[in-house]
C-alpha cells in the first residue's frame, strides 16, 4: 500500500530561517505523490534540515527532526494513514 506523507509540527519554530524550512518541508510533502516508504523522503529532509543545526533519523515508519541542542522533536513526517 501506498502512503502519504504528513508533517506532525511539534514545536513552534524559533526562528525566521527555521519557519521558512519547515514552510518548504511542508510544501515539499505537499507535492509528493504516494510512495511506497514515507522514509525514502529522508534524504531531502536531510537537505533542508543539515547537521550539525538538526538531526533527521528514521523509525520503523516515520522520519523524525530534532534540533541537535534538543531532546524533544521539531517534526515528524508520518503516512497520513497512521
Amino acid at each position: 500500500m501506498l502512503q502519504l506523507p504528513e508533517l506532525r509540527q511539534e514545536q513552534m519554530p524559533n526562528s525566521a530561517d527555521e519557519a521558512a524550512r519547515l514552510a518548504e518541508l511542508a510544501q515539499l510533502l505537499a507535492a509528493t505523490a504516494p510512495l511506497p516508504d514515507v522514509r525514502d523522503l529522508a534524504p531531502a529532509v536531510r537537505r533542508l534540515f543539515p547537521e550539525p543545526a538538526y538531526q533527521v533519523g528514521c523509525g520503523g515508519s516515520h522520519i523524525w527532526l530534532h534540533r541537535a541542542e534538543e531532546s524533544s522533536r521539531l517534526a515528524c513526517i508520518i503516512d497520513q494513514h497512521q
